[in-house]
């Protein structure tokens, strides 16, 4: 009887021990945001991501290896679905699931396991990561003119170039939406090819007006295509802020410049300059003048005109004038033009002294006494000398 007790219990402790064993090797799991090439190694196991087949249809390649050999094969992984490799994690091997697909090159995986199995590590890729047949779009937006003003006609060049490795295909532009602060002239919405192989770039050029003062932000132009596998990318250019000017009106200033004072019936010249010295064109220009008091000086044609004077350009012209009575006369010109939002009067003045005429024989009468009375100081010197 007293053998029997003592086999019922060590079979006791034989189950106690082994319970008490079952529950310290417990289930357990680790995530891992693996790159194309990258593994995860756990006791004898070896994980690696192969490829990413299908960002749109959450597809990935993984290889499980051992390193004994006793396990080596190449899966399909769909998303979120739970692949078992000898007998999975709990009958002592391991279970594998890709939980998120970033894009082409990566993707998070988690694997469970046995705690018996050891700690689970990721080791990186010991070889450059090379994405094959992948295509990569760069977006560019830019303006022809960094200064603006109402009024101001704009070009925009949307570019769109390749540099993966693969072709990108059913590429679509998205320019939106049109800005109210332009008029969209021609060439809206930008067209870009349909494919683009590797290396390959495509513009679209489009013409709008400034039609309204501000500071403005100009949207990002995103670009959406898919590769050969059909996964649906996208990438867009970078926003940027511009400042739109009030309308640019042209400065016209008129200068007047005499030579000097003129005689009776001599003659001087007028220079008149013509600067303009705004942001935008004088038009149709036409100088015309008067001389106060009317009468004594006369000007051989003080109108002129011009079709156009540039912003920053200069004209200079000279005017003839003839004295013909003593006096001081105010010159006036008045230059009219169109600029801006219409037309606009300029004015400029000068001051014209005429002298009278010097008469040199009058020089010589007061030189008539002088001489006589040196000549009797002489006559005087010679009678006191003898």
């Amino acid at each position: 009887m007293r053998q029997l007790i003592y086999l019922a219990v060590a079979l006791l402790l034989i189950v106690t021990i082994a319970y008490a064993k079952e529950d310290e090797d417990q289930v357990t799991y680790s995530d891992f945001t693996l790159n194309i090439g990258d593994r995860i190694d756990i006791g004898d196991y070896r994980a690696e991501l192969i490829e990413i087949q299908s960002v749109k249809d959450g597809i990935a390649v993984m290889r499980i290896s051992k390193v004994n050999g006793a396990l080596d094969e190449q899966r399909a992984f769909l998303q979120n679905s739970a692949n078992n490799f000898d007998g999975g994690s709990d009958s002592g091997g391991i279970t594998i699931t890709v939980t998120d697909i970033f894009d082409d090159q990566s993707a998070k995986v988690r694997v469970e396991y046995k705690e018996s199995l050891g700690t689970a590590k990721k080791r990186a890729s010991e070889r450059p990561a090379t994405a094959l047949n992948v295509p990569i779009l760069t977006v560019q937006k830019s303006f022809d003119k960094n200064h603006i003003s109402v009024g101001d006609e704009v070009k925009v060049t949307i570019t769109v170039k390749n540099i993966g490795t693969g072709r990108a295909q059913d590429i679509k532009a998205e320019d939106l939406p049109p800005l109210p602060e332009f008029s969209y002239i021609a060439g809206y919405p930008p067209k870009i090819k349909d494919a683009l192989d590797p290396g390959e770039s495509d513009s679209a050029v489009y013409v709008m007006n400034a039609v309204k003062e501000g500071s403005i932000r100009v949207p990002a132009v995103q670009v959406s295509y898919t590769d050969s596998k059909k996964n649906v990318k996208s990438n867009n250019s970078e926003p940027f802020n511009i400042l739109i000017n009030p309308k640019s009106k042209p400065d016209l200033i008129l200068t007047l410049r005499p030579s000097g004072p003129i005689i009776v019936d001599g003659k001087g010249m007028l220079n008149v300059s013509l600067s303009n010295q705004g942001e935008a064109s004088a038009t149709r220009v036409n100088v015309e003048g008067d001389i106060k008091p009317s009468d004594g000086l006369v000007a051989a044609d003080l109108d002129k005109s011009f079709f156009e004077i540039l912003p920053g350009a200069v004209e200079n012209y000279s005017i003839e004038l003839s004295g013909k009575k003593p006096g001081n006369y105010t010159v006036t010109l008045r230059s009219s033009f169109l600029g801006g939002d219409g037309a606009m009067i300029q004015e400029g003045r000068a001051e014209v002294v005429v002298l009278d005429r010097e008469y040199k024989y009058l020089y010589l009468l007061l030189i008539i006494p002088v001489i006589i009375i040196v000549a009797w100081m002489y006559k005087r010197y010679r009678e006191y000398k003898y």
